[in-house]
């Protein structure tokens, strides 16, 4: 009983000093005893001078045709703060379908990150059962991919990981080039 009564005790504690710490600590109510953080006068901090506007810019975006015979390529403009987010978002803009009659080869992979060193781009991706297509599916991704990377005139070569590894084919159909390069084209 004696062991009974301290579990309950120490339960009762517990629960006790983690409501006390819950709180919207985004208008300073909880566990904060800072007089600055709930005072109800204090204004947004600024944006800092370093962050940049988002810029936009109109690129090439490369989806299938209907009956995944060839590309449909298709004027598509991005939105990115950084520069070196721009690789990212084309890339997810592949992903979305802008017509109803041209499908996007990618709807459901995941691009994780998209990294241009000395112009050599490596993206990084998490390609879902779903995403994975047949053989002729497999090679317009990888078209796709070669032409929306390759407009950028900084991006020399480019390599696909998956889950951070590198992959001989990306859906068993082709081998992957290690990197990818322009002459390929």
């Amino acid at each position: 009983m004696r062991i009974i009564k301290t579990i309950l005790l120490c339960f009762a504690i517990g629960l006790t000093l983690s409501i006390a710490g819950c709180g919207d600590k985004k208008n300073g109510t909880g566990g904060s005893h800072d007089p600055a953080a709930s005072s109800p006068a204090t204004a947004a901090p600024a944006a800092s001078p370093t962050e940049a506007a988002e810029k936009e810019e109109a690129i090439a975006t490369y989806y299938g045709n209907a009956d995944a015979t060839g590309l449909v390529q298709k004027e598509t403009v991005i939105r990115y703060s950084r520069e070196t987010d721009k690789y990212l978002a084309a890339l997810n803009a592949l992903k979305t379908s802008p017509e109803e009659h041209i499908v996007s080869l990618c709807p459901s992979t995941t691009f994780l990150s998209a990294e241009l060193n000395s112009g050599k781009l490596t993206i990084n991706l998490h390609l879902p059962d779903e995403d994975r297509l047949g053989a002729s599916g497999e090679e317009l991704l990888l078209k796709a991919l070669r032409n929306t990377l390759f407009q950028f005139k900084e991006v020399e070569t480019f390599e696909v990981l998956v889950d951070g590894q590198k992959v001989e084919s990306l859906m068993g159909h082709f081998d992957l080039p290690s990197p990818f390069t322009r002459s390929e084209n």
